[in-house]
């Protein structure tokens, strides 16, 4: 301990001696382990910390595919779900789940509510329990019982004020009275947080759809099913339980489940679904914010190995005293360990100073970031990590120490230069850091050049002075609320065109693929044709301006009375092999109702800048058979913004009770759509130019040393006859050895590397060679200037003044 608190006091007294060394060396380390501390925290929180539920490691999610007709996710239907509770024994429990939307009255303005609908163990089987009231029991399931709520902790705190009060207060929904029985505590909710909960008797088209399960089977296959699993059953029981009751569905009804689709069923564990979207992304940027560590510690390494040139001498004074080899390493990596922990501290500041930002991002891919925080986990983690970065970048510079008195003696004397040894140490260090930031880079330059290509991608529709509005009324009395609303906005002078629909491009809705029949043509020979089903008003195409290719737009005259019909976009086309789709019959439901295909409107990107147009039916919203639009477009001549106030007017003056939710312009959707790829191409972009801001410094220190050890050399040089210009090339040229070197290996290293970020490519493949070039200048231009400033130092030293050095 005393010979510890010994070196402890001699390191503070030599690094406050070298105080810019020492700031720079703990900022530098401290940007490095802030990173790696702030992906860690996320880390922690989203994919290592267990489930905050009850039994977590035994939820399994029951998954059903179609993949040879494209329906990677089929949903479970009611039916099916009753079959896998009678006829699985590995689970406690299945219980059930879907998202709905519906209108919360109360005092005031009317609230569009996310709703939750859930049979009445969901919570018990999650392990929640209420903070206020209860949650559903075994009676809020059985039809016609009174309809009841559950609150949502943040929907709770967000509208009511955390009132606990509201147990018990009654709002209407549905025409019908909800009774608010519970509030749950602020928990991450699988699949999806929602912001109240009710029972399925209370949704009104699952309760449709139950009474038709015995003559279709597949009535409302939108549930998401997942269980807990008995402590004594292993998951791959589960599995096999599920698959042979799927194998069942199809072997007994063939007719439902065609082997053309390819129907099949397993489990997932809800731990891995949950978190599914984030791990890849999360173990990018834990990679990439390892290689910024990396970076700082060669970069540390080196400044301190070309320290020790000028401590030299004192190593040998102190060697020539008593002191052994393993003492000199000892205090030479304590100084490096209290450089690293001071790092630390400042790494510290950084994570909790970003974590906010890091939480929101991430957020865009997982529910689960209630549990990101600066826990003891990750202060151990920190402290951990500034252990082992003092002693990487201590390590090296502690064993280049010299042993022999008397060539530690020569070393350190004025006009030595440094040992070949330790100069192919710094060198190796400097082409380390210039491989790993190219990897960096051009990992940068592939997501930025991705971006570009995803900004210039046509849509297929204009959506300039577009706005759109989210207006869902009572499904009893969407038609006349919406015939009613539309002739109100058309009359508006600004008005250009209106139209209403459930397909509003890159508005976060999901897409469909629901089985369609072609009459006359034969689907046996290949995949199950599958289409998105959308609805619309007149007027969708013309205030999208999305082209028509053939035929015509819906009509007023396409009435519920009138011939059915439907417009196809350009994409579904290709499933007409023996004639042309204008004036051909489709049937969304096996057959039972057949559509005219009155119209092909061309393509347009509805799912995603990045995803190409799906097989989409349009169908008129007045034959829609209850499914409303819900989402009014409008084309104006003034700026659409300032609409907004008008097309809210126009909606509260057909019904007051109706909650006009985003409001907002097709820019700002599109706008949105980029915002993920925006964020993680500037995210990797801010920590590959952390790492070559750190790797150019690296460089220019280096040079810049060596060159001070070299001045009596350049001086005599000079004096022999060597011109400035001579020496200027001559010290950038070493410099930019280096970089070249690093270049190399790291195009090589980067061709290997950057394959992870295909995912989130868009028309850019990882070995982009614009890319590759434009890091290689990029590289070699930095470089070169980083060589510069030493470089001119070394040509103004005086010639005389060198020849009297010695």
């Amino acid at each position: 301990m005393d010979t510890l608190l010994h070196n402890i006091r001699f390191a503070f007294r030599t690094l406050r001696k070298n105080r810019v060394f020492a700031v720079f060396a703990v900022l530098t380390l401290g940007l490095g382990i802030g990173a790696n501390t702030a992906i860690f925290s996320v880390i922690d929180g989203v994919l290592l910390k267990p489930l905050p539920y009850e039994s977590g490691d035994r939820l399994l999610l029951v998954r059903q595919s179609a993949p040879l007709a494209g329906r990677p996710n089929a949903g479970v239907s009611i039916k099916e779900l009753y079959d896998y509770r009678e006829q699985t024994a590995s689970f406690d429990a299945l219980v059930e789940y879907h998202q709905m939307n519906f209108d919360l009255l109360m005092k005031g303005e009317p609230d569009r509510v996310n709703v939750g609908v859930v049979s009445h163990d969901f919570f018990n089987v999650l392990g929640i329990r209420p903070i206020f009231g209860r949650t559903f029991l075994a009676g809020d399931d059985a039809p016609g019982a009174d309809a009841v709520l559950v609150l949502s902790n943040s929907y709770w705190r967000k509208t009511f004020g955390g009132d606990p009060s509201i147990v018990g207060r009654v709002f209407q929904m549905n025409d019908r009275p909800h009774t608010v029985v519970g509030v749950l505590p602020a928990v991450p909710l699988y699949p999806q947080e929602n912001d109240v909960y009710m029972s399925v008797s209370a949704c009104p088209f699952r309760a449709a759809a139950e009474k038709r399960i015995n003559q279709n089977r597949r009535a409302f296959a939108a549930l998401t099913v997942f269980g807990r699993l008995k402590p004594a059953a292993p998951a791959d029981q589960a599995t096999a339980d599920v698959r042979r009751v799927a194998d069942r569905f199809t072997g007994d009804n063939r007719g439902v489940y065609p082997a053309a689709s390819g129907f099949t069923a397993t489990t997932l564990p809800v731990r891995d679904e949950l978190t599914r979207g984030a791990r890849p992304l999360l173990l990018i940027l834990l990679g990439t914010t390892a290689f910024v560590l990396l970076i700082a510690c060669s970069n540390i390494a080196n400044l301190s190995l070309a320290r020790l040139l000028r401590r030299e001498r004192e190593l040998a004074v102190r060697a020539a005293l008593g002191a052994g080899r393993r003492q000199l390493i000892a205090q030479l990596l304590t100084e490096s360990i209290m450089l690293s922990l001071a790092g630390g501290l400042v790494g510290l500041f950084f994570a909790s100073s970003t974590l906010s930002m890091l939480t929101a991002f991430i957020g865009r891919f997982t529910a689960r970031t209630t549990d990101i925080q600066i826990d003891p986990r990750v202060l151990f983690f920190t402290i951990a990590v500034s252990f082992v970065t003092g002693i990487i970048f201590g390590i090296l510079p502690a064993l280049s120490t010299r042993a022999d008195l008397v060539s530690s003696m020569k070393q350190g004397s004025k006009g030595a230069g440094d040992s070949p040894a330790r100069r192919r140490l710094q060198s190796g260090l400097i082409v380390v850091q210039v491989a790993v930031s190219v990897v960096l880079l051009v990992g940068a330059g592939l997501l930025l050049a991705s971006l570009f290509r995803l900004q210039q991608v046509d849509p297929g529709y204009r959506g300039e002075r577009v706005l759109s509005a989210e207006a869902f009324p009572n499904f009893t009395k969407y038609r006349q609320f919406y015939e009613t609303a539309l002739a109100r906005l058309e009359s508006e002078p600004s008005v250009v065109s209106v139209s209403v629909t459930n397909a509003v491009p890159l508005s976060a809705i999901t897409p469909g693929a629901a089985p369609v029949v072609i009459k006359g043509e034969d689907a046996s020979s290949g995949k199950q044709p599958t289409t998105d089903i959308s609805v619309s008003s007149p007027g969708y195409f013309a205030t999208l301006e999305i082209p028509m290719l053939d035929g015509r737009d819906f009509t007023k005259a396409d009435t519920l009375d009138g011939l059915p019909v439907a417009i196809v976009n350009k994409t579904m086309t290709r499933y007409w092999q023996k004639g042309k789709p204008l004036g051909s019959q489709v049937s969304l439901d096996s057959g039972k109702t057949w559509l005219t295909v009155i119209g092909v409107a061309a393509d347009t990107r509805q799912y995603g800048l990045d995803r190409d147009a799906l097989p989409q039916i349009f169908v008129p919203l007045s034959q829609a058979g209850g499914i409303g639009g819900g989402r009014f477009i409008v084309r104006t001549q003034a700026e659409p913004l300032a609409f907004g106030q008008a097309l809210r007017a126009a909606i509260h003056a057909v019904d007051p009770d109706m909650p006009v939710k985003n409001v907002t312009t097709m820019a700002e959707l599109r706008d949105q759509a980029l915002a993920t790829p925006k964020l993680t191409a500037l995210l990797l972009t801010i920590f590959a130019a952390l790492a070559l801001a750190v790797t150019i410094s690296g460089i220019s220190g280096v040079i810049a040393i060596s060159v001070s050890h070299r001045l009596e050399e350049f001086g005599l040089r000079m004096a022999l006859g060597a011109t400035r210009p001579m020496i200027l090339n001559q010290v950038v040229w070493q410099g930019l050895k280096l970089v070249i070197t690093g270049l190399a290996i790291g195009i090589a290293a980067s061709f290997v590397a950057t394959r992870v970020l295909s995912t989130y490519l868009y028309a850019t493949r990882a070995t982009d060679p614009a890319t590759l070039a434009l890091v290689c200048v990029a590289l070699l231009v930095a470089g070169a200037a980083s060589c510069v400033a030493p470089a001119w130092r070394a040509t103004a030293v005086d010639p005389l003044t060198a020849l009297r050095a010695d």
